[in-house]
């Protein structure tokens, strides 16, 4: 394995979710990382339990622009 070609490795590297949830990964990113979701709050890895939403995300943000959108377009016809 040539030494220059890769990045520098860091172990044990601090990610912090939106929920609170914080847990250590090895990563070739420095400093902590901050997620908006994770295992424990994605809907996906658990269905019964309620969506935690701090912040919006991007889809949030376009699908408010689409009905703002289609609201105007209602409006002008």
């Amino acid at each position: 394995m040539k030494t220059w070609i890769h990045g520098n490795y860091f172990q044990d590297v601090q990610v912090n979710c939106i929920c609170g949830a914080t847990f250590t990964v090895n990563t070739t990113i420095p400093g902590p990382i901050k997620v908006e979701t994770c295992n424990q709050c994605h809907p996906a890895f658990n269905k019964d339990k309620v969506i935690k939403k701090v912040i919006k995300g991007r889809m949030e943000k376009f699908l408010e622009k689409e009905k703002k959108m289609a609201g105007i377009k209602g409006k002008k016809k």
